[in-house]
């Protein structure tokens, strides 16, 4: 687990780069976070950082998913209406995030139907200063690549 403090949004998206970087497809990016604290604004910098147009990203909030298309497919999730793990399975997850990237924007309620084997949780939070900071936990097979490469900075 890495703390890296977000002084801006510029910091969002050389974090959201850096993820990037080790995503393997059939990964599932599970995001918390209080409300307005970036998590849909991380999603766009990741989305842009795989290929996809980052000004297609919204946050699924009322829809529960969204699809973009960049150089595998992605699925974006908002699981805060959802009820556990079961939801996400009731929208077929799995198979839609099979061949791609998944993420999950309030996952912390899901987390029963994720596999913490090959997934990165992303906590965002506001910070006193007005800025943000991460704890990032990556799956268990990159964390030792992610603090050598990757550590807080």
């Amino acid at each position: 687990m890495t703390t890296i403090e977000l002084p801006d949004e510029g910091a969002t998206q050389r974090l959201a780069e850096r993820v990037a970087g080790l995503l393997e497809t059939g990964t599932v990016v599970g995001l918390d976070g209080p409300l307005g604290a970036g998590k849909t604004t991380f999603t766009r910098y990741l989305v842009q950082a795989l290929g996809g147009d980052p000004a297609q990203v919204s946050s699924p909030t009322y829809t529960l998913m969204h699809h973009y298309q960049a150089r595998v497919p992605i699925v974006h999730v908002d699981a805060y209406r959802l009820q556990g793990g079961g939801g996400l399975a009731g929208l077929g997850f799995d198979e839609l995030r099979d061949g791609g990237i998944a993420i999950v924007e309030w996952a912390g309620l899901v987390m029963a139907g994720i596999d913490p084997a090959g997934c990165w949780r992303i906590v965002l939070e506001h910070c006193l200063n007005g800025g943000r900071q991460a704890t990032v936990t990556t799956p268990p097979h990159l964390a030792g690549k992610w603090l050598h490469e990757h550590g807080a900075r």
